[in-house]
């Protein structure tokens, strides 16, 4: 466990000046020994022989990707990892010392966030800005950037540019210096004079002609094959996009005792856009793929989708040959690869926080002297409504000191909520379709494709099949239908305000209880009338459903005659919301079933107690009505009462 840093949105959320309030970053050990592990192994690789910056057709194996559900720690993960790799006195102790200690790591974050406003040149900008450290020019790379930016941004200095965006500021103000000395070590090299040598567009041109009649003078840059045709090339956004090959080839060039490997952390990635336009994704894809002495750590919502092969076209390289350790084994649902049985897989889903993680995480979050803030009892009741989400933790917290600012002492009863935020995180990156499906299962412990459109009263599949592929969606590869919500998206879904601007009316909700019924009614008329699975499945479902919108039964009077029929007496319905007299035809038939498969496990007069009060309601159909009848005759007569 460590702590990451004050959280000042708690800190001035009260006045109570002895409250400790920090970021608590709980134990993420298993994603650092991942982390170590690849690059372990990345750094071996690239200290081969055979290994060949220049080599645009080598597989790549310099990413590994951190997804998952919004809320669940992507960014304070990427942050740790930065830290961690800075510096050991940055690491938690748990973490241990990793193999590649006498290797120089270089670890550059960069947030993707809309709401940092980074540009793809704010990404080239920070990688170069970051290698600054390095203390040296990079020539190939920074004569073909101060080109593109004269080009490009003409009478604006990128000195100025750096102050301005921090860059400067994050990474001291060397990068400018060293671009100049670059300029005008190649200007003395080319015996050009003063005036031609400020000029980058000028200095490219000269060194272009030079490299192409291959000339002593710059032998140094002419071991750079594609130098050259760089420097030709119009200095527009896609050929910046190319210029990170440069970089790389500059690091390659570095003397053994000066070696360094940056790892690139990029954040956020699911606002670099969405699955229809992958404009930037392309060029951020061709850094990755030019800089295969690099290591790129990416943290986001959804998989990368690089190695499907059915993305050729939409970005430069795509499928398993290409990205082998981003192709997912067949038959291995993407969005739920974990940990995939092969070790060297680098697709993995940030997992929920335990019980244990979910308290630890709660009690340093709020302290004072020492001591835990919010009382166990209260760490309780929101670490099991929390599901493991670190979000619906950060909430409460919020929330705990919102009720102290009304002057009374926070109870366990007020943390038995749903936070309306966790419905705007789940929906932001959803398109129309994917929120109308996401909507519609909420009311399914859990279902497939086929029953996911028909609940949606869809006519094709399409959107359900996007969904899946999202973080929030789990599997269980066993399981009658084979995919369900994470527990806490699910619930707030079904139970909080949605002030989303599609929001559902009550209408919509009974319309799509409604469709879901009826989905799931043909999904039991079409199995064999022997499939018992089937059969309880679609009960457990159906019944839920139908008492928490008053539907007609339809199709479950037929499926609760087979099942009492039977005589197997397995748990069919949801749990009662309460004691309370059926109300509606749904609500009888609930209590109906219930009391027959407890009545092995009840007093019999319970039994009859039960049954009396369905048989009084007369909510249920004949034969319904008469199956009561006659298991309360049954309890009477175990009592020693005749009916």
């Amino acid at each position: 466990m460590d702590v990451a840093g004050r959280d000042l949105r708690a800190l001035f959320s009260t006045n109570d000046r002895g409250l400790e309030a920090v970021e608590a970053f709980t134990n993420r050990q298993l994603q650092w020994e991942l982390v170590a592990a690849a690059l372990s192994e990345h750094l071996r690789l690239i200290n081969e022989s055979a290994f060949d910056v220049e080599d645009l057709e080598r597989p790549r194996h310099n990413v590994m990707v951190f997804h998952g559900v919004g809320g669940i720690g992507k960014t304070t993960l990427s942050r740790k990892l930065e830290a961690a790799l800075a510096g050991a006195d940055q690491r938690p102790a748990q973490w241990g010392e990793p193999a590649w200690s006498g290797q120089r790591i270089l670890p550059v974050r960069i947030d993707l966030a809309r709401s940092a406003g980074t540009s793809f040149e704010d990404v080239i900008l920070t990688v170069r800005a970051a290698l600054a450290e390095l203390g040296r020019p990079l020539p190939a790379f920074d004569i073909a950037l101060r080109r593109y930016w004269e080009t490009q941004h003409p009478g604006e200095p990128l000195e100025e540019y750096l102050r301005r965006g921090g860059l400067a500021g994050r990474f001291g103000k060397a990068m400018p210096q060293q671009m100049q000395s670059a300029l005008a070590d190649v200007a003395q090299a080319l015996l050009l004079p003063g005036t031609v040598g400020t000029a980058a567009g000028a200095l490219a041109g000269s060194l272009t002609r030079a490299l192409r009649e291959r000339r002593q003078t710059v032998r140094a840059l002419a071991g750079c094959a594609r130098l050259a045709d760089l420097l030709e090339a119009d200095p527009d956004l896609d050929a910046l996009s190319f210029y990170p090959h440069l970089l790389a080839w500059e690091l390659a060039q570095l003397p053994a005792d000066k070696r360094v490997m940056p790892v690139i952390l990029l954040d956020t990635f699911e606002d670099v856009g969405d699955r229809t336009h992958r404009d930037l994704e392309r060029l951020i894809q061709r850094i990755v793929w030019l800089m295969p002495n690099c290591f790129f750590v990416i943290t986001g919502r959804s998989r990368l989708q690089w190695a499907d092969a059915a993305l050729q076209g939409q970005l430069d390289y795509t499928g398993p040959a290409a990205w082998p350790h981003l192709a997912l084994p067949a038959a291995v649902p993407a969005a739920r690869a974990a940990r995939p049985p092969h070790g060297h897989a680098r697709q993995v889903l940030i997992g929920d926080f335990s019980p244990e993680d979910c308290d630890d995480h709660l009690a340093r979050r709020l302290t004072r002297d020492g001591e835990p803030l919010i009382s166990e009892e209260i760490r309780q009741v929101i670490a099991g409504r929390s599901h493991g989400l670190p979000l619906y933790l950060d909430l409460s917290v919020m929330r705990f000191l919102e009720i102290r600012r009304t002057g009374r002492s926070p109870a366990p009863a007020d943390f038995d909520h749903d936070f309306p935020a966790l419905i705007a995180r789940t929906l932001s990156d959803l398109t129309a379709p994917e929120r109308h499906v996401l909507r519609s299962v909420s009311l399914l412990d859990a279902f497939d494709l086929p029953l996911a459109a028909r609940a949606a009263g869809l006519t094709h599949e399409a959107p359900a099949l996007r969904l899946i592929e999202r973080p929030f969606v789990r599997q269980d590869p066993s399981g009658l239908w084979p995919y369900h919500l994470h527990g806490l998206i699910r619930s707030t879904f079904r139970d909080a305000d949605d002030h989303a601007d599609d929001r559902w009316s009550p209408r919509d909700w009974h319309q799509a209880a409604q469709r879901t019924l009826t989905a799931l009614g043909e999904q039991w008329t079409a199995g064999t009338s022997r499939d018992r699975r089937l059969l309880v499945g679609c009960l457990r479902q159906g019944l839920a459903i139908a008492r928490d919108y008053n539907l007609d039964l339809d199709w479950l009077t037929d499926a609760a005659w087979t099942y009492v029929s039977d005589s197997v007496w397995e748990p069919v319905t949801p749990p009662a919301p309460g004691a309370r007299a059926p109300g509606t035809p749904a609500d009888a038939l609930v209590e109906l079933l219930s009391t027959l498969t407890r009545r092995q496990h009840e007093h019999r007069a319970r039994t009859v107690s039960r049954l009396t009060a369905v048989l009084d309601a007369d909510l249920l159909p004949a034969d319904l009505q008469e199956v009561a009848l006659y298991y309360r005759a049954k309890a009477l007569r175990d009592t020693g009462r005749a009916s």
